[in-house]
């Protein structure tokens, strides 16, 4: 009996310590105040949609997801938007801590969903889909700024999803990590327009090994890249030169765990491309 006592103690300090490792609290959990310029324009006139505090919502499919917009929300105007797609097994919830992608971004202007994580597929990447289109129907976004970004299966979404025949709405820019597609998978699909890509790949990465590199290669071919990999601003990052949109590879030390969104300024990334002045 003192031995399975110990055992969960062990348990319950492992589960703590994995929790404490990768996972973020406080702001960036909460949403923050956008500083609107006081002539932004009205691209949603009578407004659309209002502030949601981790509203929780279902598409038809049983697709689970949950909505933060900046806390001063202004339905008036249109917003960029980011969608973090979780990892295996994790629910809305969980993908928020893990990536602690709240604050920094509503700090930016971005409406935020966190979309719960389901088995993949064909039509279950289909059914993904309905999530941003649920969200533009719904809140005053801007469908030409819109950004896909998350972890393993999450990264697997956001790059699919950008790439996948016969969706109504793409992403302008993905940010995918740790995505379980390699250059094999991307042969089978014909090039989307010019898409902005920060793809991250841990170099200790043993479950997806070295995955990254190839697929980096596939965007930068459909991006029209002329030139090869050079140093980024953007820390661990090299970029692809002469493209006709952003083409990074990025590479942090670590194991397929760890989500490097923050190692590789990931969300400044998009916010440079994506959040613009509103009063132009």
């Amino acid at each position: 009996m003192v031995g399975y006592w110990l055992l969960v103690a062990l348990l319950l300090l492992a589960l703590g310590w994995i929790y404490l490792t990768y996972s973020y609290r406080g702001d960036h959990l909460r949403a923050a105040e956008f500083p609107y310029p006081e002539d932004a324009l009205e691209s949603c006139p009578g407004g659309r949609g209002a502030v949601a505090d981790h509203l929780a919502r279902n598409t038809d499919a049983d697709i689970r997801f949950r909505v933060v917009t900046p806390a001063n929300y202004r339905a008036e105007v249109a917003h960029p938007l980011l969608v973090v797609w979780a990892p295996a097994g994790l629910n809305e919830a969980l993908s928020e801590r893990f990536t602690g992608l709240t604050g920094p971004a509503t700090a930016r202007g971005f409406v935020v969903v966190y979309v719960r994580s389901v088995p993949l597929g064909y039509e279950a990447l289909r059914a993904l889909a309905q999530v941003p289109e649920e969200i533009v129907a719904e809140w005053c976004i801007d469908p030409e700024r819109i950004a896909y970004t998350g972890h393993s299966d999450g990264g697997t979404v956001s790059n699919a999803l950008a790439v996948l025949p016969g969706l109504a709405m793409r992403p302008a820019a993905i940010a995918p990590s740790a995505m379980g597609m390699q250059a094999a998978d991307m042969a089978g699909f014909s090039c989307p327009e010019p898409t902005a890509v920060l793809l991250m790949h841990n170099l200790d990465d043993d479950h997806f090994p070295d995955y990254g590199p190839g697929v980096a290669r596939w965007w930068a071919d459909c991006n029209r890249c002329s030139g090869g990999r050079q140093a980024a601003d953007h820390p661990g990052c090299e970029a692809f030169s002469g493209c006709a949109a952003p083409t990074l590879l990025c590479r942090a030390p670590g194991n397929h765990a760890h989500w490097p969104g923050f190692d590789h300024d990931a969300m400044g990334f998009l916010a440079r491309l994506l959040v613009r002045p509103l009063s132009e």
